[in-house]
C-alpha cells in the first residue's frame, strides 16, 4: 500500500498518516468484534452501526475497498440480512492484517 500517495492525499505526512493506520486498525479489530457479536446474536442493528463505523474510517483514510465491502455489510444488515457476514468479516480482517506502517 502506497501510504505516501494516501498521505498526500490527506495533506499529512507518512508518520502523522502511520499513526492514524495503527489507529484505525486498532478500532476496525474492535468493530469487527461488535459485527459478530451482532452475528452470533442475530442483531442487525449491531452489525450495521459497526460497519458504519468501519465505512466511515476506511473512506476517511482512502481505503476504499475497505469503505466498499463494508457499505455492503451495513446495507445487508439495514435490510435485516445478515447472510454471508462471516466471508464478509473474514475478507475485512484480512485486509485490516495487511496494513502494515511502514
Amino acid at each position: 500500500m502506497d501510504y505516501k500517495h494516501l498521505a498526500d492525499q490527506l495533506d499529512m505526512d507518512e508518520t502523522e498518516f502511520s499513526e492514524l493506520v495503527t489507529l484505525f486498525v486498532d478500532t476496525t479489530r474492535t468493530d469487527l468484534e461488535k459485527v459478530r457479536q451482532g452475528v452470533s446474536c442475530g442483531d442487525p442493528r449491531q452489525a450495521s452501526a459497526a460497519a458504519h463505523s468501519i465505512k466511515g474510517a476506511a473512506g476517511n483514510l482512502g481505503f476504499t475497498q475497505m469503505a466498499d465491502l463494508a457499505q455492503k455489510m451495513e446495507s445487508a444488515a439495514n435490510s435485516g440480512s445478515l447472510e454471508g457476514f462471516d466471508a464478509y468479516i473474514t475478507d475485512l480482517e484480512t485486509r485490516v492484517d495487511a496494513l502494515t506502517p511502514t
